[in-house]
């Protein structure tokens, strides 16, 4: 495996990612770029956003999807990556590097190096920084018609989050929680949460692209509930190239359709991210509404699946859940799964992403005190963890094990964004009032925080 320089990821050379709205962006996470401890807008709102020459967005309901992979923002970020800068989109992964997380940079580039030679798209890319139109890696994001509404969330990305939008914004005082909650359908730029809709021009080109597809990724939305989701996993299947490729997917898994396992037969691999933030109450605080039995149900179910269905717990670190994931993963460990982040995958332990938008709810927002609370709690379960699971080096020396708990620590001690704490606070505090959930109560240690 060659990497060309410290700051190059093989992402733009060989993936794409959609927005619900059909915006175009380098990857899932390039956006989160722009967040920061006020809402200042260094680098723009959308910062990971493809732009078109007249500085749009790249949408899938107006523009071309094979014209787009090549436009001028496409080309420049590559080329800023083989020069060995650091392209603004990219600032969260350098971030958390800094902290000692293991980001998506990371592991992306070590999962494909091993899959598609790192070389021979670095021959391929011309001097203007355009490469073959070949998208290997795709991740598709078809409306937001979702079955939950998480407390992170937005009808940006869930429709069943409008109701709750239409009563919380009214009554937000804070300025800049209010700018943050802002939401228009669409968002603008020619942005639709039907963008996939009758679009025959984007499902001819992706189908043309079946043959270099080496993994399709879908997330929310909620993918298992979009019926496009479905038609496209039987038109690769037609195809014949369904035993080659690998889908993945972000879920809450809390609907799963026996039709899902009669499709999932038939490819390569599946790789299931199970989106679970907490345990029982304070899962279903986060993940509202309640479903806590639900998702264990089907925890278990996909724990018992077929041998070409690889299953992770797939956690968004954030303010309210950081000091109850040692909580979660002894209760992952104690449910002696087979499949479920199997040890060494994951380290035998949950996978981990940060939660950026909404701003406050990051880690970095909590006060100090907080954050030494937590701190001591993830160095006791440190210890556990040595003493009762895992004496052995391999586990030890395991970049997403221990090491990579003490990263998520590292990173919210190494931010202040405790300015963003009235705007926790009021969001908390409207919410409870919406949806009649007493954080609390829910959340017993963190109670003081809505004082602060």
């Amino acid at each position: 495996m060659t990497i060309p320089n410290k700051t190059f990821c093989i992402l733009p050379w060989i993936h794409l990612s959609t927005r619900p709205n059909g915006h175009m962006r380098v990857c899932c996470t390039a956006n989160a770029s722009s967040a920061g401890a006020t809402n200042n807008k260094e680098y723009g709102g959308e910062i990971g956003i493809l732009k078109e020459d007249d500085l749009r967005p790249s949408n899938l309901g107006i523009h071309d999807l094979t014209s787009s992979w090549n436009n001028t923002y496409m080309r420049l970020t590559r080329l800023k990556m083989l020069n060995g800068e650091i392209p603004v989109q990219c600032q969260k992964c350098f971030t958390e590097e800094d902290s000692g997380h293991r980001s998506k940079r990371n592991w992306e580039t070590e999962y494909w190096a091993k899959r598609i030679c790192i070389d021979k798209l670095i021959d391929e890319t011309n001097k203007d920084g355009s490469v073959p139109p070949k998208l290997y890696y795709i991740d598709l994001r078809m409306g937001t018609k979702c079955n939950l509404k998480c407390i992170m969330c937005s009808p940006h990305d869930s429709s069943l989050w409008e109701g709750d939008w239409n009563k919380l914004y009214p009554k937000i005082q804070n300025n800049s929680l209010k700018e943050l909650c802002c939401w228009e359908p669409g968002s603008g730029g020619g942005g639709s949460y039907q963008w996939h809709e009758n679009n025959p021009d984007f499902w001819a080109q992706l189908h043309e692209q079946i043959p270099n597809i080496k993994q399709l990724y879908f997330a929310g939305g909620e993918a298992l509930v979009i019926e496009e989701h479905y038609e496209l996993l039987q038109k690769v299947i037609e195809s014949g190239y369904a035993d080659i490729i690998e889908l993945r997917y972000n879920s809450n898994g809390i609907y799963m359709p026996q039709r899902l396992f009669d499709l999932w037969q038939y490819f390569y691999k599946v790789r299931f991210h199970f989106s679970v933030d907490s345990i029982e109450d304070m899962n279903d605080y986060i993940r509202w509404p309640p479903t806590w039995d639900k998702v264990v149900k089907n925890l278990h179910r996909i724990d018992n699946s077929s041998d070409n269905i690889e299953v992770t717990i797939a956690c968004a670190v954030q303010a309210l859940n950081i000091y109850y994931i040692p909580d979660l993963i002894k209760w992952k460990l104690n449910q002696n799964f087979k499949k479920v982040n199997p040890h060494e995958f994951g380290a035998g332990l949950v996978n981990f992403h940060f939660v950026y938008h909404p701003a406050f709810l990051n880690v970095r927002v909590l006060p100090e005190w907080f954050k030494m609370k937590t701190k001591e709690k993830y160095d006791e379960f440190y210890v556990w963890l040595t003493e009762n699971h895992r004496d052995d080096k391999a586990f030890l020396d395991n970049p997403y094990g221990i090491k990579r708990l003490q990263g998520i620590v590292n990173f919210m001690l190494q931010g202040d964004w405790s300015v963003r704490m009235p705007e926790f606070i009021e969001y908390i505090t409207l919410m409870d009032e919406i949806r009649e959930t007493n954080f609390r109560e829910t959340f017993s240690e963190m109670g003081r925080l809505l004082d602060e």
